[in-house]
């Protein structure tokens, strides 16, 4: 778990943890959500299921300034659902959490992000998906399938 400041967004439950970085300050702003049909993405492609969160960085001294690059990274921490899960298996998929970059749905991978899944202790409830993350612009977040 990477320590930091904590932003926490308690309703989409999704907890941002923001090392001090060498350069700037950071806080998170919360931005609005796109929607689902302005956001296809390519046939064959990630299928988003349950929008989550758009969110940028910004610099805490002049919050004008978005923040791209991050180092040491964030860690991003967000919640799925017994319905996601739900949702992957009836689409015979393994649930996956992807964000937005203007055109297509990239997923968040073990080799870039060091994604993984931290499955509730209660079984199928759901658990969270964690993400480290050194470069970022403002794009939406989703679980899919």
């Amino acid at each position: 778990m990477v320590q930091g400041k904590k932003f926490n967004f308690d309703e989409e439950k999704v907890t941002i943890t923001v090392p001090a970085q060498k350069k700037k300050k950071a806080k998170t702003i919360k931005l609005p959500l796109g929607s689902l049909n302005e956001m296809r993405g390519r046939e064959g492609g990630f299928k988003p299921g349950r929008l989550v969160l758009n969110f940028a960085l910004v610099d805490e001294d002049n919050p004008d300034t978005v923040l791209t690059e991050f180092d040491p990274p964030f860690e991003l921490r967000i919640r799925y659902t017994r319905g996601d899960l739900e949702r992957a298996r009836r689409a015979n998929k393994l649930l996956e959490l992807a964000f937005w970059n203007g055109s297509e749905w990239i997923l968040f991978t073990r080799e870039k992000h060091q994604f993984e899944l931290q499955p509730d202790t209660q079984g199928n409830a759901g658990g969270y998906g964690v993400a480290l993350i050194s470069h970022w612009g403002d794009p939406n977040i989703a679980w899919g399938p």
